[in-house]
């Protein structure tokens, strides 16, 4: 993350312990950045400057309706100051500030296609339950995989892609051959 992603983040972050308002948030931010990655172009719109800041501020009230003033108020700031290309990497560093705070782990997933809410939700359950303890997975596409997931947090790696299996039976057939 970018120095300035890390300095926003930061004051979100500081703002949110000093009103005692981590997991309200960190909820509201997640809300935010799955509006974000469903609609790409949002970020090009808030970065464009061929539309007004008043228009900006406008789209930052009507797409994000029911978060709280504070966020929005930090959104329209980020956007004022020519920062909106760094607006999701800012809002993963505040997710990521709140994680270390409540002792969750992070990690990521990586899939051929985007996988959707329930399909992520069981894995990471599944995943939480083998590190023994909450784990969060953010959802990365590679198309290297050919198929499966293959899930990384910190130095554990849980590989279910085609990709590994045939690297697999090509080992074993490997081994079978120098017999």
């Amino acid at each position: 993350m970018n120095e300035i992603a890390s300095r926003y983040g930061d004051a979100l972050y500081s703002l949110a312990l000093d009103k005692n308002v981590i997991f309200n948030y960190q909820r509201e931010v997640k809300e935010i950045i799955q509006i974000i990655k469903d609609n790409p172009d949002f970020i090009t719109l808030l970065d464009s400057a061929f539309i007004e800041l008043t228009k900006k501020h406008e789209l930052i009230d009507e797409t994000f309706a029911g978060i709280s003033d504070d966020i929005l108020c930090f959104i329209k700031i980020i956007v004022s100051n020519s920062r909106a290309k760094y607006l999701l990497d800012i809002l993963y560093g505040f997710n990521s500030s709140c994680n270390r705070y409540r002792n969750v782990d992070e990690g990521f997933i990586y899939s051929t296609i985007s996988l959707n809410q329930k399909t992520l939700s069981q894995i990471t359950e599944k995943i939480s339950t083998l590190e023994g303890h909450e784990v969060e997975l953010r959802n990365l596409i590679d198309t290297s995989l050919i198929g499966g997931v293959k899930v990384i947090v910190h130095d554990h790696v849980y590989d279910g892609s085609i990709k590994s299996r045939l690297n697999n039976l090509r080992f074993d057939l490997l081994k079978k051959e120098g017999n």
